[in-house]
């Protein structure tokens, strides 16, 4: 299989952008006034687009042929779903709510 990129000058680029993403993501993530909330979607977008240059370019999937992207969508998408499926629970305590067993089990016989 030959290399359909003839130069190296794309995978210095994407090298370059990989680092500028790196240092957006460390600086963004010791900004105090963002919130949890938007510092992980921040942060999640962020290593979704490193993910996606590192995949396209480095493994070379951007130049496969377009029957391999249902392969690698349908295991991507059944992995979000059962991520996002999941975060009712562990994020709003699920149907008992917080529950942290230390402290349950130094509250003693009784829950006092």
């Amino acid at each position: 299989m030959s290399d359909p990129v003839k130069s190296s000058r794309l995978y210095w680029m994407v090298f370059g952008a990989l680092i500028v993403l790196t240092a957006i993501t460390v600086a963004q993530s010791r900004i105090e006034g963002l919130g949890h909330t938007t510092n992980l979607v921040i942060g999640l977008a962020i290593a979704i687009t490193k993910g996606s240059l590192v995949a396209l370019i480095f493994m070379h999937l951007k130049y496969e042929k377009k029957y391999f992207y249902p392969v690698v969508i349908f295991p991507l998408t059944l992995v979000l779903i059962i991520i996002f499926a999941n975060i009712p629970d562990v994020g709003h305590g699920g149907l008992w709510g917080h529950t942290t067993p230390a402290v349950e089990l130094k509250s003693g016989p009784g829950g006092h």
